[in-house]
């Protein structure tokens, strides 16, 4: 059987496991922008005027970032979501005793 750790060494592990959930969802909301953002660079062929020889690979890596943004922001936020659900489970369990009825402490 394992040591029983304190009641702040599981507060503050709880606390940390929030931070992290928040700084992913901030990390998230930043590419969601970045992704938004990224439309007000995307140009016409007409506004490329003379430079029609770039227009296609510019083209192309606006819409990649733009792409991987998206995916990005969504899969930030899963870790954020994981993260809380994590932090709100065990400090349920917590509240009830459960590690230390289950015998894991």
């Amino acid at each position: 059987m394992n040591a029983v750790p304190s009641k702040d060494t599981l507060t503050a592990s709880i606390g940390k496991m929030r931070s992290a959930a928040t700084a992913w969802h901030t990390a998230s909301q930043h590419l969601n922008n970045a992704q938004e953002n990224i439309e007000d660079l995307k140009m016409t062929r007409i506004q490329m005027g003379i430079f029609q020889i770039p227009y296609a690979a510019y083209m192309d890596t606006t819409s990649f970032i733009q792409r991987v943004s998206k995916e990005g922001a969504t899969q930030t936020a899963q870790v954020g979501d994981t993260l809380k659900a994590c932090a709100d489970k065990y400090e349920e369990e917590e509240k009830h005793n459960a590690h230390q009825i289950a015998g894991q402490y």
